[in-house]
């Protein structure tokens, strides 16, 4: 199967191919649904976003036109994942929130108990994902991992292909001005507003003002939806998320 289907998606050619693959392998693996997406507001339907997907209704309406996307668990598991993982495992990956367990229980009533996520991500470009969802049994889908990712990658690429995005896309937001920036990278390794104002010798005030300006310019809601937001554009790298240690 696997030199078969990536041979195929090195030569698919159009929309309707490359759905005809996803659907076959999708049924491979054992799963019901699929989506092949970049991690961007999708509401535009401007057509320069990989946008490929057969999900719940309730589900896409939830993540896509209700724009949740970057609350969602999944997408933010993306952020921290280095390569396919299984949505039963994602408690291993980042720390999952009363929220987090409320959209996994939402989504497993909609059909999505379980699933293969493959987090795909180019220089320079906005971060997009591969996944399968949705089975009747979630404990054989694990030895699925390997060929997921593979799959995933190269379904990525050619999506990307046939939108005609050789290359990164110049993103059309604003880009964060360095102070700002700087309480963003600090929010993201989990300091408060005060600690931020000590560590760059700032009023909590003034803190307070510049995320909330970072907020504004993503459309964030919270700390949380603006720091992934700030990863997911590129803003900020996954590497100063980490707390530096002293010397």
């Amino acid at each position: 199967m696997p030199e078969k289907f990536v041979g195929a998606l090195r030569s698919v050619s159009t929309r309707d191919e490359l759905i005809g693959l996803m659907e076959a392998v999708t049924h491979d693996f054992g799963f019901r649904y699929y989506a092949l997406i970049h991690h961007d507001d999708l509401r535009s339907g401007d057509g320069d976003r990989v946008d490929l997907k057969d999900y719940p209704a309730a589900i896409a309406e939830r993540l896509i036109g209700e724009a949740r996307y970057r609350r969602d668990p999944i997408i933010r598991g993306c952020v921290f994942a280095d390569s396919a993982f299984l949505w039963s495992d994602l408690h291993h990956i980042m720390d999952l929130d009363r929220r987090d367990r409320a959209s996994f229980e939402y989504g497993a009533r909609e059909g999505l108990n379980e699933g293969i996520t493959v987090p795909c991500l180019r220089l320079g470009d906005c971060m997009g994902s591969c996944t399968f969802a949705g089975t009747s049994r979630p404990e054989s889908v694990r030895p699925h991992l390997g060929l997921a990712q593979m799959f995933g990658v190269f379904a990525f690429q050619a999506a990307r292909r046939l939108l005609g995005l050789s290359g990164p896309r110049p993103s059309s937001r604003l880009v964060l001005h360095p102070r700002p920036r700087d309480c963003v990278v600090l929010a993201g390794r989990g300091l408060s507003n005060k600690e931020i104002a000590r560590a760059l010798n700032l009023t909590p005030r003034t803190v307070d003002g510049y995320l909330t300006v970072a907020r504004q310019l993503f459309g964030a809601h919270d700390r949380t939806e603006l720091v992934v937001s700030a990863v997911l554009a590129g803003e900020v790298g996954l590497h100063e998320l980490k707390p530096r240690q002293p010397r």
